[in-house]
Order: C-alpha cells, then structure tokens, then sequence
C-alpha cells in the first residue's frame, strides 16, 4: 500500500542574510497505520540548481501517523542575477518508484540581492594601509584601557510567556480549532511565576504569535525556557516572520520543564518584535500537536561577542 506523505513548509519563502543563505524546515507527516522510510529531496525552480540546496538527514524512517522534520540549507553562488525564485520540496517511499509515492509542499519562494564584489586594493598601497591598520589599533587600544567610566550593563528583557496569552494570535491555515491559554502549575512541574503559555494545536502548521518589546537597537540573544511532555508536539520559532533556531523536540515520557535554550543571536530594531510558535510535527503515536512555552529572554549582547 502506497504511503499518501504530507509535506509542509514552516514558511511560504527562505529569509536570505547578506551573503543570499539561509534555511527552512519541512515536515513531513505519514498519515497510514504502518511505519515507512521516507526520502525527502529539492525540487529547484526556473533558473536555480539542486546544488543550492542542501538537505540535513534526507532518508528517515517516519511512524505510523507520526512526522518527522527535515532542515533545508539554501546557499546561493555568488553572481547569480538578483530576483526571485522558488522551489519545492517532495516526499516519497524509499522502498518505491518516485513517481508512485511522490507528493510536494507548496511552492516557497526566495529573493535573491545584489553582492557587491569586493573591491581590491592596488598593491602600491598596501603598506600604507597596514600603517593605517597600526595607528587605528593603537587608538583603539588608548580608548579601552584609559580610565572611563564603565561601560552600562547589558539589558536584558525577560517576559513571562503566560502573561501574552490575552495578546497572542493562533493561525489554523488548515482550519482546526487550535487555542491558547495561561496554564497553571499542574502534572507535578512548577513553571516560574507559577505558569506558563500552553498551546492546544491540533494540525501541523498551526501557530501562535506574541509581542514583545525591546528598548533598544541591538544584538539580542534570544532564549527560552520550554515544557516537553508526552502530547507535545516538534515546534520552529520564527522571529517577525523568519524562522530562527533548529526545531524542538516537544515529546518526553513525563512532563518536564527544560533550563534555559539559547535559539538564536538576533540583531533587531527597538519596538516591539513578533514571536511565533509553529508545530511542525510529532515523534509520538498520539493525535495532540501541543506546546508549552515558560518564559521569554532577550541578553543584549557586548560588542565583542556580536555577529
């Protein structure tokens, strides 16, 4: 019996940083009563190459009604016109044809910029410019060693996630009745301030959004402190629409809260900033898609440990 895959996109388009890479999850779900190999692959768009693409793990063995995630890499080379691209990802049983088990995600996008090449220098001023190098690093070592007044403490911006939910957003692009509310300690765990958001999501794809404020224009470490239990779901986060992070992995015998995981390093304007949490898949023979979401840090950054 052919495997009828399901294959989904965490985001309708890649977010590319100034050299044109990034990345984006998949899942992949197998809907029937028996476990299949699955092999997930690329299928490139007009005017871009499979070689741009590369696949983390591409062949995984799925449970039966389970799903499981795949990272897509996206490095485009350097000269390629500047406009947009697209691709898909597809799905198919290891063990058949590609064309009898094949399905396909929707079509997701990418913008591709311009990158200046880098300008050389002419080889009669180098020794000027390394003289130049040496009068700046003195400099710079005069201004960090004299005595200053110490530079501020980094601020740092911790949200308790619970105290969102009367703000947050949840989007069903399939149409379930996914929800949210603020859960109280339960199932033998505390959470900090004795709560925590506690998302009900009922299909993959599903997602909550919250707000959160920051003070000012900096590099953020951007960390969080989660709950895993046994009808929890495998989640993304993105960041004003760009996914940041690996997935988690929401599935744990008991439940548990976890300690603090650093997601990601983020330069972002002052303002307020979306959090989204998107299910993505399970691990778990069960029919739950849940999340469980404690707290919320944004660490300012010193500039010496800065992107």
């Amino acid at each position: 019996m052919t495997t009828e895959w399901t294959v989904v996109a965490a985001a309708e388009q890649f977010t590319l940083d100034a050299r044109n890479a990034g990345e984006l999850t998949f899942t992949v779900s197998n809907p029937g009563l028996a476990p299949d190999t699955v092999v997930f692959d690329v299928a490139p768009g007009e005017g871009s190459q499979r070689a741009w693409f590369t696949v983390t793990e591409p062949q995984r063995v799925v449970p039966a009604q389970g799903s499981v995630s795949f990272l897509v890499r996206l490095a485009v080379p350097a000269g390629t016109p500047p406009r947009r691209y697209d691709m898909t990802g597809f799905a198919y049983s290891a063990n058949t044809a590609p064309e009898e088990s094949s399905r396909s995600s929707g079509r997701v996008t990418y913008e591709v910029r311009a990158v200046a090449p880098p300008k050389r220098t002419p080889w009669p001023w180098i020794a000027a410019a390394a003289a130049l190098v040496l009068v700046v690093s003195a400099t710079v070592v005069f201004l960090l060693t004299r005595d200053d007044e110490p530079p501020p403490p980094p601020q740092v911006v911790t949200v308790e996630a619970e105290t969102l939910v009367a703000g947050a957003r949840v989007d069903s692009p399939s149409g379930s009745s996914a929800s949210v509310l603020a859960q109280r300690n339960c199932c033998e765990v505390t959470w900090s301030q004795d709560g925590q958001l506690f998302f009900l999501g009922r299909a993959v794809n599903d997602r909550v959004s919250v707000s959160v404020q920051l003070p000012a224009q900096a590099t953020w470490q951007f960390s969080v402190v989660r709950t895993t239990a046994p009808d929890y779901a495998n989640t993304v986060f993105l960041v004003d629409g760009r996914q940041v992070g690996e997935p988690f992995l929401g599935y744990t015998p008991k439940v548990r809260v976890t300690d603090w995981i650093e997601v990601a390093t983020l330069d972002l304007a002052a303002g307020p900033h979306e959090i989204t949490l998107v299910v993505i898949g399970k691990t778990q023979s069960t029919n739950s898609y849940f999340a469980g979401l404690d707290t919320i840090r944004f660490t300012e950054l010193p500039p010496s440990h800065r992107q």
